[in-house]
């Protein structure tokens, strides 16, 4: 009896076969072909439109695996593998290369003649049916969007979504859509932009204000400033072609920008939006920071790469990373391809490691339940009342009180606001309080889930240190924003170069 390993994955579409449907079918398949399946991929509401979905990946490395113990990958039919034509090909291709015979349980069995012509015919319907759903999704989203819902995605910074029933029901539940709604973060995301279009520097905004943000973050809400000026834009970036962007540009041309007016609360004026993007366009840094994203630059690390001194490492003809001479210090360069492959796996052993979970967790629920995000404005509101109190002594005291009974007026103004913005950090005690019992299994769940490992690196590691003549490697880490916002230790972990 020949080994055989199974490829099951289903989508976001509510018709889509499911993953017991599936397997059903395969093991049906396996006992008919004389195969015992020793292995199973399972990819969940998964889209075949892309090839980066975390089973697949495992597939693709295990195909490549002298340790592989099955030579038949069995699936259900082409558009499980891929809808797009010529990844299908090159997995066939290195399937083939490898030893490896591939049977879908939907496929008749033809001769090896016609089995080609049948396969191509199959997987040009496949990318044929992806790009109708994909112009239905396109229709649907701005019919959605010209409604004043939100076509999809998190809320950016300065807003969050607010749900909304829309009558119908599905599985006995009312169906919501979201809403854009300005949350507490609007009034410092506000003032930050209309200083920035004013022509203020983004560091000297962003010292004076006391933002915590990342400077990337910053730089992509002034490339999304229509947005914050009330308006849905969509079509903006280009598609990705190989490692880099259709056009050699990561966002289209403006006149291809689909924009929908008015969709929601503004936080800035579309003069000041408009402003703000064309000073970006017009920025030397700006086309910089654009052509490597649209290189699709290699240096996964130069953001957090630096040595236990601090000195900072920089990418170099796409294959390294070097250390620049100064001080009387050597330079030094290291293989890009090596560092990144040793720092990703160790990312990545770390995140499914329950002593890492753990660590993690135990932070997350400590920070929690210290935390009282709306602490800074009780103080604030404790100012303004003393204040009051000792405007409303003075006004006694005084032939013509009216200078002090305007004080009052405009302190009582500023305690109106102060309390209706606690009043709405408060709401959030609820998820506080859930963070504060998070368990283990709930934040190996969530690391699950981004097995991706360039967005764990991005998502939970603070910076990386690199010894120049040891080139030992320290990962130091952080906790990602969706366990806690506040300002965590750092936990280290060794990755050997």
């Amino acid at each position: 009896m020949t080994n055989a390993a199974v490829y099951l994955r289903s989508s976001k579409d509510r018709h889509d076969v499911s993953i017991t449907s599936q397997r059903r079918e395969l093991k049906k398949l396996a006992k008919s072909k004389n195969l015992m399946i020793v292995h199973e991929y399972v990819d969940v509401i998964e889209s075949a439109k892309t090839e980066y979905r975390p089973a697949f990946q495992d597939l693709i490395r295990d195909i490549k695996s002298p340790a592989r113990a099955w030579d038949t990958l069995l699936v259900l039919d082409t558009s499980r593998l891929s809808r797009r034509r010529y990844v299908a090909h090159v997995f066939k291709h290195d399937a083939r290369k490898n030893g490896i015979r591939i049977l879908y349980a939907k496929m008749p069995e033809v001769d090896p003649i016609t089995n080609v012509i049948l396969e191509s015919v199959m997987e040009a319907l496949d990318e044929y049916h992806s790009l109708v759903s994909r112009e239905k999704g396109l229709a649907g989203m701005l019919e959605n969007v010209r409604r004043g819902f939100r076509a999809g995605g998190r809320a950016p910074n300065g807003y969050e979504l607010d749900y909304v029933e829309t009558g119908a029901m599905r599985d006995g539940q009312p169906v919501t859509k979201s809403r854009l709604k300005p949350s507490a973060d609007a009034r410092w995301v506000a003032k930050y932009l209309r200083r920035r279009a004013d022509g203020e520097s983004r560091s000297l905004v962003r010292r004076e204000i006391g933002i915590e943000v990342p400077l990337t973050t910053l730089i992509g809400m002034e490339w999304n400033a229509l947005t914050y000026a009330g308006h849905t834009v969509w079509n903006v970036h280009a598609e990705r072609e190989g490692g880099g962007y259709v056009g050699g540009s990561k966002r289209r041309p403006r006149d291809e920008w689909q924009i929908c007016r008015d969709t929601h609360e503004a936080l800035i004026s579309e003069e000041q939006a408009e402003g703000l993007i064309e000073a970006l366009e017009n920025s030397k840094v700006g086309k910089a920071v654009s052509r490597a994203k649209a290189a699709g630059s290699p240096y996964l690390l130069t953001p957090l790469l630096e040595t236990p001194e601090g000195r900072k490492w920089h990418g170099e003809r796409r294959r390294y990373y070097r250390l620049k001479a100064e001080d009387g210090k050597p330079g030094n360069m290291v293989s890009l391809d090596d560092l990144q492959g040793a720092v990703l796996d160790q990312v990545m052993t770390d995140a499914q490691s329950p002593e890492f979970v753990h660590e993690l967790g135990k932070e997350a629920r400590r920070i929690a339940k210290k935390q009282d995000p709306a602490k800074p404005l009780r103080r604030q509101l404790a100012e303004i009342d003393r204040k009051i109190s000792r405007a409303g002594e003075l006004s006694l005291q005084l032939e013509d009180p009216t200078p002090m009974i305007r004080m009052i007026n405009e302190l009582n103004d500023e305690r109106k606001l102060l309390t209706k913005d606690i009043r709405e950090l408060d709401k959030d005690a609820a998820v506080r309080d859930a963070l504060a019992n998070i368990t283990d299994d709930q934040v190996a769940t969530v690391l699950k889930d981004a097995a991706d490992p360039k967005a764990l690196l991005a998502t939970v590691v603070d910076r990386i240190t690199l010894d120049p003549d040891t080139l030992e490697c320290q990962i130091h880490y952080r906790l990602p924003k969706w366990l806690c916002m506040a300002s965590p230790r750092n936990v280290g972990s060794r990755a050997k170069h």
